[in-house]
Order: C-alpha cells, then sequence, then structure tokens
C-alpha cells in the first residue's frame, strides 16, 4: 500500500528535537569490530563494545539529522547523519578510515602523491590554529573514499545530503570524495592559509566519467549540522578533479537532485518488523545511491530522489539481497507499508522469549539486547514478552547473549544459550 502526502520536494520542514536511541557498529577495514572508539552523539558520550557495538540511549537529537560521531587513535573521525523518529532506536554502521601519513615543510610547501591523485601545498601557506603562521614539519594525512565502491555506504560521512548556497537542503550524487588533516610535532591541528589554500587533484572513476560534468559543485562536510556544505566549484581535468580546500576536513566533488521523504515498513513472513536491516535505493536509469537501515520497528525513514523512478534494495548482514523492489517516482513525501520479505528458514533465527522479575511476575516495560555473531539486536519488552528477527549467514548453533533490563526496578541480567536457526522460546529472569 502506498500513500503520498505532503509540501513539495524543495521544502525544508522545520527542526524538531525529539528523544530517541540510537545503535550500532564500529568497523575496521577489514570490516572486524572496534573496540573502545569513543561515540558521541545528542550530547552524550559512549564507547564501542568488543563487537564494536555502541549504544547512545534516548538522547535528544534533531529528528532531520541527528549526528553521530566516531573517534579512535589511527583513523580519521567517522561521522553519521541519519533522520529518526522518536523513540523508535535506531541502527546505523560505520567504517573507519586509515589515516596514510606524510611530512611536509610548512615553508616549502610540496605535493603528496597517492594512487587517486595528489594534494599541493603552497609555500608559507600554514597557519596554526590561532591564526598564526607555522614553519615546521607538517604532518598530513589523507584518504581517498571510492564514491561507488561497496564500503562507501559505511565510510562516507554523513548521508549524501548537502545544503547549497541558497540554503536548499538536496541529495547529493558523489564523484570523488577525499579527508586530510594537518598536525604540528605534538599533534596539535594546523590549517591551509584560506589565502593560499591547498589544491587537490582527484580521481573519478571509469564508471563515472561518461556522466561527470566538466564543472561540478564543491562540497565541504559540516561536523556541526552533519550537512555537506556548498563551498565553489571544482574543475574536471581530463579524468580528474580538481580543486582548493581552504580547510582540512572531508571535501566531496558531487552533483545534486531534489529529495522527498520516504517511509517504507519491512516484515517478514511472520508480518514481524524486519529491524537493523540494509536499505538502498538507486535511482533509474542513473543509478544513483541513498543508503540508510531499518530501525528497531523495521521501519526505514530518509530520504529518496524525488520525481524518478527507485528500485529499492533490502540486504542482510552477509550482502545478500532480500528484496527488490521497484517504486516511485514520488513528487511528495510517500509511505510504503506492505515491503514484504521472505526469509530463508535454515538461516534465520526467531525469538520469541519472556522476561518475568524477582517475584516471577511478568516484567512490564524493559528492553533486550541480544547478541548474535557479534551483532547486537534490541527488542522491547512488554507485558513479559519480547520478539526480535535475526539474520544469520548460517545455520550452525551459536552462542546468543540476552542482556535484559527491567525498567521499573532497573534490575538487568544476562542468559546465554546456544541456537541455530528457526524458532527459539528463551525464559528470561531479570533479578540481579
Amino acid at each position: 500500500m502506498l500513500s503520498e502526502e505532503g509540501p513539495p520536494p524543495d521544502y525544508t520542514p522545520p527542526v524538531q528535537i525529539v528523544q530517541t536511541s540510537i545503535e550500532g557498529r564500529v568497523l575496521n577495514e577489514q570490516s572486524q569490530p572496534v573496540q573502545n572508539a569513543f561515540i558521541s552523539g545528542g550530547g552524550q558520550i559512549t564507547t564501542t563494545n568488543e563487537d564494536g557495538h555502541f549504544l547512545l540511549e534516548n538522547i535528544r537529537v534533531l529528528d532531520d539529522a541527528a549526528v553521530v560521531s566516531v573517534q579512535k587513535n589511527g583513523y580519521f573521525r567517522g561521522y553519521r547523519t541519519l533522520m529518526v523518529r522518536p523513540d523508535q532506536s535506531q541502527y546505523v554502521q560505520l567504517e573507519l578510515l586509515l589515516k596514510n601519513e606524510n611530512k611536509i615543510s610548512a615553508t616549502t610547501g610540496d605535493l603528496i602523491p597517492f594512487p587517486e591523485g595528489t594534494l599541493t601545498f603552497p609555500p608559507n601557506a600554514v597557519l596554526t590554529a590561532g591564526n598564526q603562521p607555522y614553519d615546521g614539519t607538517v604532518t598530513v594525512r589523507s584518504f581517498y573514499i571510492h564514491p561507488i565502491a561497496s564500503t562507501v555506504a559505511d565510510q562516507m560521512p554523513g548521508d549524501l545530503r548537502g545544503v547549497d548556497k541558497n540554503n536548499k537542503q538536496l541529495g547529493l550524487r558523489a564523484f570523488s570524495m577525499i579527508v586530510f588533516t594537518m598536525e604540528d610535532a605534538a599533534g596539535t591541528a594546523l590549517q591551509p592559509d584560506p589565502a593560499k589554500p591547498a589544491s587537490f587533484r582527484i580521481m573519478i572513476p571509469n564508471e563515472l566519467t561518461s556522466s561527470a560534468p566538466q564543472q561540478i559543485p564543491l562540497w565541504r562536510f559540516d561536523e556541526a549540522t552533519g550537512f555537506w556544505k556548498e563551498e565553489g566549484q571544482a574543475t574536471r581535468q581530463g579524468n580528474d578533479y580538481t580543486g582548493t580546500a581552504g580547510q582540512t576536513g572531508y571535501w566531496l566533488c558531487a552533483t545534486t537532485f531534489p529529495q522527498i521523504t520516504l517511509t517504507a515498513h519491512v516484515k517478514d513472513q511472520q508480518a514481524a518488523p524486519l529491524s537493523n536491516t540494509r536499505v538502498t535505493l538507486l535511482t533509474k536509469p542513473d543509478f544513483i545511491p541513498t543508503f540508510g537501515f531499518t530501525n528497531v520497528e523495521g521501519t526505514y525513514y530518509g530520504k529518496a530522489a524525488a520525481n524518478t523512478p527507485m528500485t529499492m534494495i533490502l540486504t542482510d548482514n552477509c550482502f545478500n539481497v532480500l528484496r527488490q523492489q521497484e517504486i516511485g517516482p514520488f513528487s511528495v513525501a510517500a509511505e510504503i507499508s506492505n515491503v514484504n520479505v521472505t526469509l530463508a528458514e535454515n538461516e534465520t533465527l526467531i525469538i520469541n522469549g519472556t522476561a518475568k522479575d524477582c517475584d516471577q511476575f511478568n516484567v512490564i516495560s524493559g528492553k533486550v539486547i541480544v547478541n548474535v555473531e557479534q551483532r547486537n539486536y534490541t527488542a522491547s519488552i512488554s507485558n513479559g514478552n519480547f520478539s526480535v528477527t535475526v539474520l544469520r549467514c548460517s545455520s550452525q548453533p551459536v552462542s546468543v547473549t540476552f542482556t535484559a533490563t527491567d525498567s521499573r526496578t532497573n534490575q538487568t541480567s544476562t542468559t546465554t544459550i546456544r541456537a541455530g536457526a528457526g524458532t527459539i522460546t528463551p525464559a528470561l529472569e531479570v533479578c540481579n
């Protein structure tokens, strides 16, 4: 079932602050979990556990642009921007980028080559944080982000939404992306002199050269707002884009397109919400992507391209396609209520559990965090019952850990069982 309603795609809704929770995982370049990374969002700070998992609970954020940042030594700071609904926990996933290091003289400047392009720093063009000239050794760290690689959804900062020079929010089609930082010997941040900015030359992937324009808007990621901000333009030279960067950080060469807000409710064959599921929206025929995950209620809530047909692709943890569906075009906000997915029974673990307190009464309200194969799934306890569906890559038995919390008593218990696929009915006792 489909409904379309609301304002046109160029309308920017008023900002609303809502209370919600954001959970997710942080991975490294080998898709392994990153432990003890610092996570911040909504004024709250936490760290990832041994599975790379984190939870920011009951935080107050902007519903249109909640920003989560991740910091870990040896990696660039990561960011994710997402749209959230009140009191519906949202899942995110980030892959941290390794810092490639080069040292240059601020006095003489230098050109730093890398496989996908170059960074060039003019002589005497480095400033301290206090905007004073700096003439020592500069440690430059950089990374090229491939705009159509399979990992870009987890690597890129934000969510490919930009605010142009007219203060209009738009979707971005990425053609080339880079990040760089500058530090002195003590690790204190340095900046290019805006009057003598750094310049870059970065590759346009072969798959995008036929559609890459000669002049393209240039964007810098704004860590405070979670949006890309238009700052000038880049010029195509052969199969590269060239431009200048007056600040360190993330820079992007991208064209724009209008967007609408899309809500899609995803359920399995038992009509149970399918949470933490990756959603990719591809425009037709240009294959411009938008990425996101379903929340704890199985709802995708985010942006989609306006006025063009799209393909919606749902994938599991193993990158298997669960469903591919043609949707759109939409000219205004739309809601799809019948995205039904048939899960493979031999790789699906359905958990229908119960939770009682120390006196063997039903836990009226609370939550359960279910850990399976280094991934966490959150379920709400209501009148002693909870349920969650876990998509696995195997039917072999594994350890399933339940961390249950009673909201009334604040008591927590942890229970571990072995399970494979099919339906299980664990009985938890939430009692310290």
